[in-house]
């Protein structure tokens, strides 16, 4: 591309300075809308100068450079197909495969082959990518997409996200170990209860506070309008000082109540009676609620993702707050992670530009990428605690708040159930109980008619039977929930199109042959995986002495994971021995570690004679897949 048309180019676009796209670009150069993707590629080759999205393209000026996302070419297959569902989630009305292809800097024949990989995840919810001409569509209802983008986010985090590694390798000059003694130990003074993830979520938000305060950036201003004596102001008062002495950073009345506040959200006796959306305009002016209200529903109509969560809010809004503050007074913050969260969360990443922009643009500040990240953080932990309660059961308490009964007793169940179990909500009357998809059961001392969800009696003051009814209850729910979870899983790799039931051939190459041909008709493997299977048979025999037999290759070369199953209701030979089921297991390298969270269950549950007597009953796929999925429970 000659230098004169790369300056033509960004001319025009500097000069519209909005969004233009490829097919008035196209017309107005006189060229095809795929010479203009070439265009924007040649320039965005070494720095990326021209944003792009469904609009069309924009030049990247120097007031917006840090906060237009680029996508970029991810690093892995999971990444890449992530990034691409994301795009189609957004674009409701489709995308265009070649454009999308220049988007995200792969060919367009890697884009299907992840889309035929993306089908099979799509199984869970209900949703299936469609290609029309050169079209791509995500075909489903919104509600499963809104599941989906929020299972896309999920993944990007981990149990680490806000470990105290963590925050320790962000903040490499303070010592995060006798930081996170101090807060303990004098949260523990006051009776304060705190669970893991929530002390390193006030850590972080600390460690922040006191980098600041180093860089003479302190908060001056104070909102609070009820800053009445509690347990939280003490324990925060102490801190402070503690902070000061161990430290040398001095914290101000304005610092010492934001620390409050933090700890009124985060530790368990505010956690249920004070800090809470209908109390919060005590502390932050309306105008910042109705704020990050509104950046919220934005980003649920432009990502699908609902952040509408309490304690999510509550959290949001205060640093919303002092973000605008530190904007207009210019008093930034260096994000020692900003690059490299970046990278790691790529999408997380997207929806902090996106809210960053909106917010720019309705207060009238200036953003810098540092602060982005700031953003990224909230979100990330967001979706990290979502993901902590989802190994949890979820539980509502109810009991009359007097005489700290209601406190003794939240208190007892936490300290002994903190690892697997959650309690959601705490009321002192049965009906103002808040009945949703967050709770598993309740734990009551008052008498509760019909209960809608499983109900426990307990005493006020909690005896040993009590704990024993709570932890059977608990047992039953787990399991239970297991067993959904494990059904997913194994929908992810089964395919019913692949399930055949009294298929009768000859010898045991010929079911290589055919089930080979299935799977590369389904395009989950090459051509020639017949012979691999075959090469790995004649080494040893795949069948184990239970009427099963286990084909597979050596090689990990499928396109993607998948089995295929046949039943039979009478035996048949497989060389020196008689099966009945035959799984054919076709495993892709790069989902390797996510299927050998099931593998290991799998060929247990197979190795087990009662278990190959009872799924050789069943009918049709669905029967196979619900009994497969309770026997893989039981091991």
């Amino acid at each position: 591309m000659k230098s004169s048309k790369i300056t033509a180019f960004l001319n025009y676009l500097e000069a519209r300075n909005d969004w233009v796209t490829a097919a008035s670009l196209a017309n107005h150069f006189k060229v095809s809308t795929r010479t203009i993707r070439n265009y924007v590629r040649t320039i965005n080759s070494d720095t990326t100068r021209i944003a792009s999205n469904s609009n069309g393209y924009k030049l990247i000026t120097q007031n917006n450079q840090k906060t237009v996302p680029a996508l970029q070419s991810q690093d892995t297959p999971s990444k890449r197909m992530n990034m691409v569902l994301k795009e189609l989630i957004v674009n409701t009305e489709g995308l265009d495969i070649f454009d999308l292809s220049d988007k995200i800097f792969v060919s367009t024949s890697t884009i299907e082959n992840d889309i035929l990989s993306a089908n099979h995840l799509l199984v869970l919810f209900q949703l299936k990518v469609k290609r029309k001409g050169d079209r791509l569509i995500l075909i489903g209802a919104e509600t499963e997409k809104r599941k989906l983008m929020s299972h896309i986010i999920t993944q990007e985090t981990s149990p680490q996200f806000l470990s105290t590694v963590k925050v320790q390798e962000m903040f490499e000059g303070y010592d995060i170990v006798r930081l996170k003694y101090i807060v303990t130990s004098t949260l523990e003074k006051y009776n304060l209860l705190i669970n893991e993830y929530k002390i390193n979520s006030i850590l972080l938000h600390l460690v922040i506070t006191m980098d600041r305060i180093k860089s003479n950036k302190s908060i001056e201003h104070n909102q609070a309008k009820d800053m009445k004596s509690s347990l939280e102001m003490n324990a925060a008062i102490d801190i402070a000082r503690m902070i000061g002495d161990e430290f040398g950073i001095e914290f101000n009345e304005a610092e010492r109540s934001y620390l409050m506040i933090l700890l009124s959200g985060k530790t368990t006796l505010l956690n249920y009676q004070t800090l809470t959306l209908d109390t919060l305009t005590n502390f932050v002016d309306k105008h910042y609620i109705e704020l990050v209200q509104t950046l919220l529903e934005k980003v649920y109509e432009s990502y699908f993702i609902d952040l509408s969560d309490d304690e999510f809010i509550v959290k949001f809004t205060l640093h919303i707050r002092n973000l605008i503050f530190r904007a207009k007074n210019k008093q930034w913050s260096k994000n020692p992670l900003t690059y490299t969260f970046k990278d790691t969360y790529p999408l997380i990443h997207e929806i902090s530009v996106f809210i960053s922009n909106e917010l720019q643009q309705m207060e009238n500040i200036t953003m810098v990428e540092d602060e982005i990240a700031y953003i990224s953080f909230h979100i990330g932990s967001f979706f990290e605690r979502k993901k902590e309660l989802e190994s949890k059961l979820l539980c509502a308490v109810v009991c009359p708040n007097y005489y700290g009964m209601q406190l003794n007793l939240v208190q007892k169940i936490e300290a002994k159930f903190k690892d697997v179990m959650e309690i959601m909500q705490v009321t002192s009357e049965i009906d103002n109980l808040q009945h949703n998809n967050k709770i598993d059961f309740i734990i009551t001392t008052l008498p509760v008619k019909s209960p809608q969800i499983p109900t426990i009696f307990v005493h006020p003051f909690i005896t040993k039977e009590d704990y024993e009814q709570i932890q059977t209850l608990m047992v039953k729910l787990s399991e239970r929930k297991n067993i959904l979870n494990v059904k997913n899983y194994l929908e992810m790799f089964f395919d019913e199109e692949l399930f055949l039931r009294n298929i009768y051939l000859d010898s045991a190459e010929d079911y290589i042959k055919f089930m080979s041909q299935k799977l590369y008709e389904k395009h989950y493997v090459k051509e020639d995986y017949y012979d691999s299977v075959l090469e790995r048979e004649k080494m040893s025999s795949t069948a184990f002495n239970n009427n099963v037999a286990v084909p597979h290759s050596l090689k990990m070369d499928a396109y993607r994971t998948g089995t295929c199953i046949i039943i039979n209701e009478k035996p048949v030979k497989w060389g020196e021995e008689k099966v009945q089921i035959i799984t054919m297991i076709a495993i892709n390298k790069t989902q390797r570690q996510l299927f050998s969270h099931v593998f290991e269950s799998f060929i247990n549950t197979l190795s087990e004679w009662e278990n190959i007597k009872k799924l050789t009953k069943a009918t049709n796929y669905q029967d196979f897949v619900d009994e497969f999925s309770y026997l893989m429970n039981q091991i």
